[in-house]
């Protein structure tokens, strides 16, 4: 693997250890963090390994009242495979240009997603909150929703497990699937994005796997669902393999 950069090490000594159980919250959370990462990916052959992210985007959604309230966008830069392939930037509309001029590594990403959460006075949703996840009494709760688990359960962590690290903020232990929520609260099965806007007479709107233009499509979606009475709760946890010790 390659070697550790500094920042990483910085960022784990931030964070420091944990020691709570892989356990699904069955609370509502005060708020919804819509994700969708873009990463690096070929037309044809394997996947490159690790996938990269190169966009991290997330939508801050209240559950009470449907309104995103904040939005958090960077675009990464890829250091194993730093090269974008042309089919990376058609599907995604990433240039390599953005990339080089305007992303951030991801270890300083993470940072600031972290500064994000304490500015929003955000703390994970139960389980696994402790006493210093609580940055102040009115800490809010908050729940990562994604369009399937391949962003948590996959990408993410196989890219962290790369660079020898673990996933230490417990936020990205459990997470929403909005497609197995939506198919077991309108009943069926939910294939993607474009097929719960459609079935909820939605238009999609900017680029299909854009980062940030997905998370907005899927926040639309989780608006009517809210406004018809879906009580979000989490549905999927980390393999603990990717949780320190």
């Amino acid at each position: 693997p390659a070697p550790k950069p500094q920042a990483i090490t910085e960022f784990e000594n931030k964070l420091g250890p944990s020691l709570a159980t892989m356990a699904l919250s069955d609370g509502c959370p005060d708020y919804l963090l819509v994700l969708d990462f873009e990463a690096t990916c070929n037309e044809k052959g394997p996947a490159p390994k690790p996938q990269e992210i190169i966009e991290f985007p997330t939508l801050l959604l209240n559950v009470q009242t449907g309104e995103v309230e904040s939005e958090f966008h960077y675009y990464i830069r890829p250091d194993v495979y730093p090269t974008l392939s042309e089919f990376c930037t058609e599907l995604t509309g990433i240039t390599q240009s953005t990339i080089d001029q305007d992303g951030l590594s991801l270890a300083d990403a993470l940072i600031r997603h972290e500064q994000w959460l304490r500015e929003n006075e955000l703390a994970p949703l139960p389980a696994h909150v402790t006493e210093a996840d609580s940055y102040n009494k009115g800490a809010k709760t908050y729940l990562y929703l994604t369009c399937g688990d391949w962003d948590l359960a996959t990408c993410l962590p196989r890219q962290l497990e790369h660079h020898e690290r673990k996933v230490k903020q417990k936020g990205f232990w459990q997470w929403l699937n909005i497609k197995r929520e939506f198919g077991a609260f309108y009943g069926g099965k939910a294939k993607g994005m474009t097929f719960m806007l459609e079935n909820l007479g939605l238009k999609l709107e900017g680029h299909h796997h854009s980062g940030i233009d997905d998370c907005r499509n899927i926040a639309r979606i989780c608006q009517v669902m809210l406004s018809e009475g879906w009580k979000p709760k989490a549905t999927s946890t980390l393999s603990s393999k990717y949780v320190p010790c």
